[in-house]
């Protein structure tokens, strides 16, 4: 086998030949190359470098009771001296086993000084020496893992309909029952029930519709179900009209009287309403008693009205004391 000197001299002779300008450029790159090959091979055979390694780190728990709540450590940084094929092998990771550390109760026991751990990784380093550990310590934040039962309700009170339209029925959810899975300390700021908005949608008919369970803002916590489905009818209004007569209540003389004595109501029902409305079922008074006498009038009151009759409306809200005599 040629030695270096060898190999050198044959390169020399290489380049002073006539060759072609593209021959004689891959005959300098290839010096280039062997020259800072022997540069490398020399340099890692020396024994006092110092630099930076990562050493791998191990937590373990059981993540059916805990949950970490940040990311758990899985290295520790350290300032080493030795040779340079050793720091080359550990700078990739090879030739360290990770540092195992159990935690039996991690809300108690909740961080490692990183002095403590040096006895346990010293020796997976030999011949590499620690100068230095460049953390003071290994905090592990987890939590206790819990559920919870809570139950989900649709908000009424923000419920958009078209014109003219109105709820005619419970509104039925299913399921009404949410788990929810997650760290302790989170789950005890979640308030309750869970509310599900219907959002910016404007219902004109029944709806059966399902609505996703909002996101809590982390991937910490889960749920069983990711949807819930809502059911409640909707039905039409249609506004009618009718001209009804006003009773004449505490009048002190019969030769008083009201002008008018008859107004006309106007109100919605149910598209599906059958029944009809008359005096009998609807009545309104104009009380003397409720006489205004800055102006001689009184105000007209709803004395009787149906169930079935909704946004009753008056062609007008008064009516004037008339003296006959």
């Amino acid at each position: 086998m040629k030695s270096a000197e060898e190999i050198i001299e044959i390169l020399k002779r290489s380049f002073n030949t006539p060759s072609t300008k593209d021959e004689k450029l891959k005959v300098v790159v290839l010096c280039i190359i062997i020259s800072t090959t022997f540069w490398f091979f020399s340099a890692l055979n020396k024994s006092d470098y110092v630099t930076q390694i990562n050493y791998p780190i191990k937590v373990v728990y059981n993540d059916s009771l805990y949950v970490a709540l940040s990311e758990i450590p899985d290295k520790l940084p350290l300032e080493v001296t030795g040779g340079g094929w050793d720091l080359m092998t550990r700078s990739f990771g090879f030739s360290m086993s990770p540092l195992v550390i159990e935690l039996d109760n991690p809300i108690r026991d909740n961080y490692r000084l990183a002095n403590n751990l040096r006895q346990d990784i010293a020796p997976q380093l030999d011949p590499v020496s620690i100068n230095y550990i460049l953390k003071d310590s290994l905090i592990f934040n987890l939590d206790e893992r819990a559920t919870i039962d809570v139950e989900v309700v649709f908000d009424s009170t923000q419920i958009k309909l078209a014109p003219n339209r109105k709820v005619t029925s419970p509104i039925l959810v299913e399921p009404n029952r949410l788990s929810i899975t997650g760290p302790k300390s989170m789950l005890d700021t979640i308030k309750r029930p869970i509310i599900i908005s219907a959002g910016d949608s404007e219902f004109s008919k029944n709806v059966d519709q399902k609505f996703s369970i909002k996101n809590f803002g982390t991937d910490l916590i889960s749920t069983n179900i990711e949807e819930i489905t809502v059911k409640f009818e909707v039905t039409e209004l249609i506004r009618r009209e009718v001209e009804l007569p006003i009773s004449s209540i505490n009048f002190k003389s019969t030769n008083d009287s009201i002008e008018p004595n008859r107004v006309i109501v106007s109100y919605q029902i149910l598209a599906n309403e059958t029944r009809s409305v008359d005096s009998l079922n609807l009545i309104l008074a104009a009380d003397y008693v409720n006489l205004k006498n800055s102006d001689n009038t009184i105000p007209i009151r709803v004395a009787k009205k149906p169930p079935f009759i909704l946004n009753l409306e008056l062609s007008q809200s008064s009516v004037k004391l008339k003296d006959n005599d």
